[in-house]
């Protein structure tokens, strides 16, 4: 089970709505609850935008509520056509992202009449205006805590998710190159690590609509977003690169032998400079160290494109070209790897070499996927 500060923060955003309906004295205090849990968002940013939104939908649906009540009475039915109109107006102005709060908002003013018997027209308005107040109380609660209380370590975050997930893509792409892992097998974890990459590009898209709110300090905020933008784009290469090496496995596996060591110690380079840079992140190495700190010293004559070139040129048979144009798409996604490793390596340096005093991440050691 996990259990994170969103769960958390949950909690603590019910018990401040209804403390706060409480010392007010204003209830249901239960529709402020809801209100709160509704209105809770994964970030700051979204917070504070989605404050002013749910303000205008949730006035709507109250403003629909009460002019039904007076000109229909109350009823199912009137209900259900408020609803209806309530989404269409929404849906009018762009405020859909609110709609299930206003709605909740309009049924239970709509339902007032039923706390008091007999209640005349300012009875019934009283009622709605409170209610309508228990709703702003959860969503400004929403809001304090996401404010205040344990704020998202994104940095931390998306730090551990890019390497192990890097990892366990370094895992597979190794056994698929030395041709001992099983097709079925690793395609079914392949789409496993592409619900891990889609989570952590989501969760960037989270990062990059924090503002800091209480100092200015924009231009290093976008610097570290930059860098981590890229470093989840050289995560999404590595696994592109393996769904190719899975899906062409078969063609990979007739190439010629000395063509496939080829392949693997680009791979292999290649890997080792990933990892490299994960640790210039953590500032574990120098920022300016090379990148063949840990290369071999072996060298080819060729690149490997010409090799490949040589060696489509000598295909005879159809079968054989499909092949190697089945393998070329493989040599393309390393080709955009090694790009993405390099403008990675180069705004990895350039970041701690310049603005040390600005240029900080705080990534806290973790040794659990998150």
């Amino acid at each position: 089970m996990r259990f994170g500060a969103r769960v958390f923060k949950t909690g603590v955003t019910v018990v401040l709505t209804l403390f706060i309906a409480e010392m007010l004295g204003l209830g249901p205090s239960l529709i402020a609850a809801i209100a709160a849990v509704f209105a809770l968002q994964p970030n700051v940013h979204r917070s504070v935008m989605n404050t002013w939104d749910q303000f205008q939908g949730n006035t709507l649906g109250a403003i629909a509520a009460i002019v039904m009540v007076l000109l229909f009475g109350h009823n199912m039915i009137v209900i259900g056509l408020t609803v209806i109109l309530v989404l269409a107006v929404l849906l009018f102005f762009n405020l859909q992202s609110v709609s299930t709060l206003a709605v909740v908002t309009m049924i239970a003013i709509m339902d007032a009449p039923t706390v008091i018997e007999s209640s005349t027209t300012t009875d019934f308005l009283e009622a709605a205006g409170v209610r309508f107040a228990l709703v702003m109380i959860g969503v400004l609660s929403s809001l304090v805590v996401n404010l205040l209380f344990i704020p998202p370590k994104y940095e931390t975050k998306m730090y551990h998710n890019c390497f192990n997930i890097t990892s366990d893509i370094f895992k597979w792409i190794r056994l698929e190159l030395n041709a001992v892992s099983e097709f079925q097998i690793v395609k079914k974890d392949i789409e496993s690590l592409r619900t891990r990459v889609v989570t952590l590009e989501t969760m960037y898209l989270w990062y990059r609509e924090e503002k800091n709110y209480f100092r200015r300090n924009n231009f290093a905020d976008a610097r570290r977003k930059i860098l981590f933008r890229h470093l989840i784009a050289s995560t999404r290469r590595t696994f592109e690169l393996l769904r190719k090496l899975n899906r062409y496995e078969n063609d990979y596996n007739h190439l010629d032998e000395d063509f496939k060591y080829r392949i693997r110690h680009e791979m292999d380079r290649l890997m080792v400079y990933h990892e490299q840079i994960f640790m210039k992140i953590t500032e574990k190495i120098r920022p300016d160290a090379p990148c063949g700190i840990y290369d071999n010293d072996v060298q080819f004559e060729n690149s490997m494109m010409d090799d490949f070139v040589m060696l489509y040129q000598q295909a005879k048979t159809p079968e054989e070209k499909m092949q190697y144009e089945n393998i070329l798409e493989v040599i393309s996604s390393i080709h955009e790897y090694s790009n993405s490793l390099d403008r990675l390596d180069r705004l990895t340096t350039s970041f701690f070499r310049f603005h040390g005093d600005k240029n900080k991440i705080n990534i806290q050691d973790e040794t659990l996927d998150i």
